[in-house]
């Protein structure tokens, strides 16, 4: 049966970004409606490594990109892999993409995402602890390993500029990431320890957790698919698959799906989906645990700890079609790799997990009012950092939607950078 709601304000998407959003509007006093499809394995956050990391700031639009290039574009690298049939799709998104790949543009990028990613853990701890998820929550920092000297080498400016913003790191020789991680079997020429970083174990609890806290505030949750959102006066209506909601204000925040739904309002943002995929298994009875997340340089894949013995093998980015069949490549490879890497036994999913990163061709979320419709918040984009910088980019949106000014600056993340480039395609 359709049905017609009012409220001061919805939220388009139930990720880490949408429900942050709609904790903090209700902590503002605001009647609040939050609009998800309810498919908690299809979400984003779900399926995160869990990292929160300060120095999370270098996007993947790097210098780096052109020496990789041929093997990208043979597929010979793990850390990205692409679907040909879908690059016609994505040609504005890689022109700007390779625009950005650049040493000037890193440094820029970098200096904008610092104090968004350095609100991110104090943030996630507030949540975290209103949740009732402390627990789940841990600063061990995380380890970006590297199997030769070579490739930790070729990483340089990436410390360079991490040591220039004050991130805090260690390097270690292939004895001390044994000492560090002992549940490690592959040798490490190096690796950098980024011991400001946290993590979260088994996101999807926290995703749970804060459904159960918005919903505990007076917040209501509508389950169901939006498909257009229109301007009307005084405000919205949001059209879901049961009804429509009314509100003077929306928030865009529908991960990979909000390109899609600003596209019915005229605004054409070149952003793609990163789709990933994870897979768990157990450690052997007889291995030390896994403290911390580790990033395989030689794998382009991750490592994350997830209690109880467990471990989330991580694959690297491919670029696809968000509603495309599934491509196990890429997990199968990092699962191969993984098992060399760790005393793993058999996989505890019937299948690997697969979701989609909203991603901006300069590594930027987008965070900011909609320049031509009134009343409209763009909160999206997030990339790799959608967990980690979620509940801090939830307070920003609150600061956004009552007139405040924000608790970072947002100026680097304006709609605006995106829709003024030149249109080339």
């Amino acid at each position: 049966m359709a049905t017609d709601e009012t409220a001061d304000i919805v939220v388009v998407g139930g990720g880490m970004v949408g429900l942050a959003s709609a904790i903090a509007l209700k902590d503002r006093g605001l009647d609040v409606v939050l609009c998800d499809p309810g498919e908690a394995r299809a979400r984003t956050s779900y399926g995160n490594a869990g990292v929160v990391s300060r120095g999370s700031i270098l996007p993947m639009a790097s210098p780096a990109f052109w020496g990789k290039l041929p093997a990208y574009l043979r597929n010979a690298d793990r850390g990205l892999r692409l679907n040909y049939a879908h690059l016609p799709q994505v040609v504005a998104y890689g022109a700007h993409f390779m625009a950005a790949a650049r040493a000037s543009r890193w440094r820029r990028a970098a200096a904008a995402l610092l104090p968004l990613t350095s609100a991110a853990y104090p943030a996630h701890e507030r949540l975290a602890a209103r949740a009732g998820t402390t627990d789940r929550l841990q600063r061990t920092g995380w380890l970006k390993a590297y199997r030769t000297e070579a490739a930790f080498a070729s990483a340089a400016l990436e410390r360079e500029i991490l040591a220039q913003h004050g991130v805090a790191f260690e390097i270690l020789d292939t004895a001390g990431v044994r000492d560090l991680e002992p549940a490690l079997v592959r040798p490490y020429a190096r690796a950098m320890l980024l011991t400001e970083t946290g993590s979260v174990r088994e996101p999807g609890r926290l995703i749970e957790a804060c459904e159960a806290l918005f919903a505990g505030l007076g917040g209501r949750l509508l389950r169901g698919s939006v498909g257009r959102i229109t301007p009307e006066a005084g405000g919205w209506a949001v059209a879901h698959e049961s009804g429509t909601v009314r509100a003077r204000q929306v928030v865009l925040a529908a991960g990979a799906a909000s390109g899609k739904i600003a596209g019915t309002l005229g605004y054409r943002f070149a952003v793609a989906a990163e789709r990933g995929y994870h897979r768990h298994y157990a450690l052997h009875q007889d291995s030390p645990p896994l403290t911390r997340p580790v990033l395989d340089t030689g794998a382009g894949s991750i490592l994350s700890p997830m209690g109880d013995h467990r471990v989330r093998v991580l694959s690297g980015v491919e670029l696809n079609a968000r509603d495309a069949a599934p491509d196990y490549t890429q997990i199968e490879a990092a699962s191969q790799e993984a098992a060399e890497t760790l005393r793993l036994g058999g996989p505890l999913d019937n299948e690997p997990w697969l979701g989609s990163r909203p991603s901006t061709p300069d590594g930027l979320p987008v965070i900011g009012r909609a320049p031509r419709h009134e009343g409209l918040l763009f909160a999206f984009g997030h990339g790799h950092i959608g967990l980690s910088t979620g509940p801090i980019t939830g307070e920003v949106v609150a600061d956004l939607a009552t007139g405040r000014t924000p608790a970072v600056p947002v100026a680097p993340f304006a709609p605006e950078r995106l829709l003024r480039w030149p249109r080339l395609f």
